[in-house]
Parts: structure tokens; sequence; C-alpha cells
């Protein structure tokens, strides 16, 4: 047992439990979570080697092809920053492998992006299956989201 409270965050530099393995009808709903925001299909690259400087949802996972981390970026370097700030933490250097990436237009707004990670979250059902983290609410995301393509 690894000694995580349901509900309960682990230590910073503990390895928190992995999440479900990451198949591949999972990968699609990171773009569908962004809808008219998805700029192109997710596509994935070595953890230490993305190169992703938009704004977008990202889906990292470790050698066994569990999920471990769901997260969103917007602002400078976009994904490539953000997965950058998370090699700083020793426990993610050495669990990170693989992100799968889905970018965003650049006019996506933050609370649109924050309402498209809750929509993953929930569409992949970590929200129970990762209890010790958090994601924000996926209220109002059809209508954040749902708007036509931007050019």
């Amino acid at each position: 047992m690894s000694g995580i409270l349901q509900g309960a965050r682990p230590p910073q530099d503990a390895v928190p439990p992995p999440g479900p393995v990451l198949r591949p009808p999972h990968v699609p709903l990171l773009a569908r979570a962004l809808g008219g925001y998805s700029s192109s299909d997710p596509y994935w690259s070595q953890v230490d080697t993305v190169e992703a400087f938009s704004s977008g949802l990202y889906l990292v996972v470790d050698v066994q092809g569990r999920i471990v981390w769901l997260g969103m970026a917007a602002g400078d370097q976009g994904v490539t920053g953000r997965i950058r700030k998370h090699l700083v933490e020793p426990w993610k250097r050495s669990v990170f492998h693989r992100v799968w990436v889905a970018p965003a237009y650049d006019q996506i707004s933050r609370p649109a992006l924050e309402a498209a990670e809750g929509w993953a979250a929930d569409a992949l059902t970590l929200r129970t299956r990762m209890p010790h983290r958090t994601w924000p609410p996926s209220t109002n995301w059809l209508s954040l989201v749902g708007r036509q393509q931007v050019a």
C-alpha cells in the first residue's frame, strides 16, 4: 500500500502512484477537450526533447505507458516551458518518459484552457483513478471551447 490517503497529496518529492495505462482511444480526447481551439492532432515526444511552444494540454506517461500527469500550458514557451519547469523536481525527472501534446491556438483564454484540462481529466476518469491529483472543474466547458476554429 502506498500510504497515500484518498484525496491527500503526497509530499512534493514523493513519487505518487501512476494512473491508468494510456490507450490509443485516449489520445484524441486531448484535442477534443480543446474544442474549436485545437490547432492540430496530438503528437508525442520524449519528455526531454519536446518542442511545443504553443499553449495547450499535455499528458505525461512513464516508461510503462501509465499516465502520471495531465496539465495545461499557456504563456512563455508553452508546453515546452511547462515541462522544463516540471523536470526541476527529481521525481518527475525520474518518472516522466513521454509527453503527448495537444496544441491550442494562441487565442484560447485561460478559463477555456482550464475547463479543457478539467474536461480531459473527466474524460480520462483521472479524478477517480488518480485521487492524489487535482484538476480544474470542467464547468462551462462547451461554452468556453465550443466556438468556431480560429484561423
